[in-house]
């Protein structure tokens, strides 16, 4: 027999028997939730949901002051200036944009967290109610993950927007998730 198909042939098999085995293997069960129809399944080796690996936190927004509240002089937020835009021209003919940032500006936790407070309380000023629903239509930054904590802070639903949606797709969006509030 040739080696070359031996080669070829045993290491074929081999992966094949390991990947049955691998996909028989138990990961998750189907439980019955109640409520809305829908399927959920959770691991196989929890009877309940696990409760909370932190002791007397039961919220995002119990997790996030008591981490504000734990490293306050920590750095939290880093976020650097644009400097300058400028388009560059690449050896293959295709251009880009390149950003000049300036030096990080760190934000603390507890800096942070007083933001995160005041914004919370800007909402209820405005008059948005619990029931209602927040959209964040914003670029990834530290002042989307504020607003974000603010509305866990007040136990309000978020709705993220991709600020890369066309205006067809973010009307949509807008209009069928209900939301009264928009951060930008």
């Amino acid at each position: 027999m040739n080696p070359y198909f031996l080669g070829f042939i045993l290491p074929f098999v081999a992966s094949l028997l390991l990947t049955k085995r691998k996909s028989e293997k138990k990961r998750g069960v189907p439980v019955n939730v109640g409520g809305e129809p829908g399927c959920a399944i959770r691991n196989h080796r929890f009877e309940r949901p696990v409760k909370t690996r932190w002791e007397g936190i039961s919220t995002l927004a119990e997790l996030f002051e008591q981490s504000c509240k734990q490293f306050a002089s920590t750095p939290l937020f880093g976020t650097r200036k644009l400097i300058a835009r400028e388009m560059v021209v690449a050896a293959d003919g295709r251009s880009f944009e390149k950003l000049h940032l300036g030096n990080y500006e760190w934000r603390s936790y507890a800096d942070a967290f007083k933001t995160v407070c005041n914004f919370a309380s800007g909402l209820l000023r405005i008059g948005h109610l619990k029931d209602e629903r927040v959209a964040i239509f914003a670029d990834t930054r530290a002042e989307w993950q504020i607003a974000l904590q603010a509305c866990f802070r007040q136990n309000i639903a978020v709705v993220t927007i991709y600020a890369s949606l066309g205006e067809g797709a973010l009307c949509h969006s807008l209009n069928e998730t209900e939301v009264t509030t928009v951060v930008c």
